[in-house]
């Protein structure tokens, strides 16, 4: 499929069930679900990896929604103590909106190569260069920095575990994160300079066939119909 025609789709997939309409979201479950397992166990692994480092995001989406979210309470007799019922079911909704978003993603960034990436989202902007946008510059930075944010991660759990140890003081903790934010910037600049620079070739792509559209239509229609019925 045409790199552009997989950046697009993604966009309109995860502004369907960002709608979280409950049969756009079984949807994009299925969706999902058949693109980790066509990844097979490589893509699933980075999909869990990537959903396990916002597990306390979702945390607090849910605790938000839970509490601040008027409703009937979960339990009538403990009151305001508890979440209401509508608090916790559209936290859950929120959380797996996310988690269908970072499936989505993750499958773009198995199944197409840098070079494709910076090239269809090189056509997808090309509106843009009317208006004096540096397209070439944004498309580069934003495939690196996706492809950079795996290897910060890794450095940052590194630089956890280093400090890690014995109870300490509220001071010993504070400096601690001062050694351990340094210690991540200075591991950073070091994969920066040690990262081998390979080229990115920027031939130029034809426009997508009538195949790449149909593809997409047939996955993104009937969320589209869903997400904007009543």
């Amino acid at each position: 499929m045409h790199p552009a025609i997989k950046i697009l789709g993604v966009i309109l997939f995860i502004l369907c069930v960002a709608r979280a309409v409950p049969a756009v979201l079984a949807g994009g479950c299925v969706w999902v679900a058949l693109g980790l397992w066509y990844l097979g166990g490589q893509g699933i692994d980075r999909f869990v990896t990537m959903v396990g480092r916002l597990k306390w995001f979702f945390v607090s989406i849910i605790l938000v929604f839970g509490w601040f979210t008027p409703g009937t309470p979960l339990l009538p007799l403990a009151g305001e103590l508890l979440p209401s019922r509508e608090g916790l079911v559209l936290g859950l909704q929120r959380s797996l909106v996310l988690v269908l978003a970072v499936g989505a993603v993750v499958w773009l960034l198995e199944t197409t190569r840098r070079d494709e990436l910076v090239k269809g989202l090189l056509w997808l902007t090309r509106p843009l260069a009317l208006l004096g946008f540096p397209r070439e510059r944004f498309a580069v930075r934003l495939v690196l920095t996706l492809e950079a944010l795996p290897h910060v991660g890794l450095l940052a759990r590194e630089a956890r575990g280093s400090v890690q140890g014995a109870p300490r003081s509220l001071g010993a903790r504070l400096q601690g994160l001062g050694e351990r934010a340094a210690g991540l910037f200075q591991g950073v600049l070091n994969q920066a300079h040690q990262a081998p620079l390979e080229p990115i070739h920027l031939t130029p792509m034809a426009a997508p066939g009538w195949r790449d559209w149909l593809g997409m239509a047939l996955v993104i229609l009937p969320l589209v119909l869903l997400a904007a019925g009543p």
